[in-house]
Order: C-alpha cells, then structure tokens, then sequence
C-alpha cells in the first residue's frame, strides 16, 4: 500500500508498506524522503542508534484510504551504514489493519480463515 508521510501539512517521504506484523498490527516498508526530510528533525533511529520518537509530530496518509490511525510512526534512517530508509506504522486499530490489509499474503498467512 502506497502511503505518504506527513509533518503538519508537509510532505516529508512515502512509502509502499508491503510487510506485515499481522497480530502486532504493524505494516513496515522501504521510505523515500521527500527534499523535506531531515534525519535530525524525522528519524527515531539513525544507523541503529535510538534518537527519539519524532513519529508522534507525523501522520501517514494512504493514498486509496485517507488518513491512517497510527499509535505509532517510526522512521529508521540507515543511510549512512546501509543506504536505506525504512517506515513502520503501528496501527492503532485492528479492525482498520484488517480493512486494509486482509487481502495480503502476509496477513491470509497467519489469519487463513479470517479473509
């Protein structure tokens, strides 16, 4: 799923959350920051190292769906070591994380009876 990822009214990346924590409710994918995205101001961890949780200033937006109730949105900045970014979205509601992502192989993997 497409989503984009914002701090107020600006967009700092998107991502395409395509792995799935089913029973955690978590969806994680690679990032790709926008020109205003800023390790110092947006990322939890930089090259493994636990910085603070900036993902409470940010909000993930699908683009089929609209706003995403998210308890949680950390970015993890590993350019310097490995040249990736990646996104994860705890979500707040499961009922939500089954909307969305029931048709998934990952979720029809560990709920094959709940699609």
């Amino acid at each position: 799923m497409q989503v984009r990822v914002f701090q107020g009214e600006t967009i700092i990346g998107s991502a395409i959350l395509a792995h799935l924590d089913p029973p955690m409710g978590v969806a994680f994918g690679p990032f790709t920051p926008s020109d205003k995205y800023d390790r110092v101001q947006h990322a939890n961890t930089v090259d493994g190292i636990y910085v603070d949780d900036f993902g409470q200033s940010l909000r993930v937006c699908a683009d089929q769906y609209g706003d995403i109730d998210a308890r949680g949105i950390a970015i993890e900045d590993w350019m310097d070591s490995l040249g990736e970014l990646h996104l994860t979205v705890f979500f707040a509601d499961g009922d939500d994380f089954r909307a969305l992502f029931s048709e998934y192989e990952d979720y029809k993997a560990y709920y094959p009876n709940k699609t």
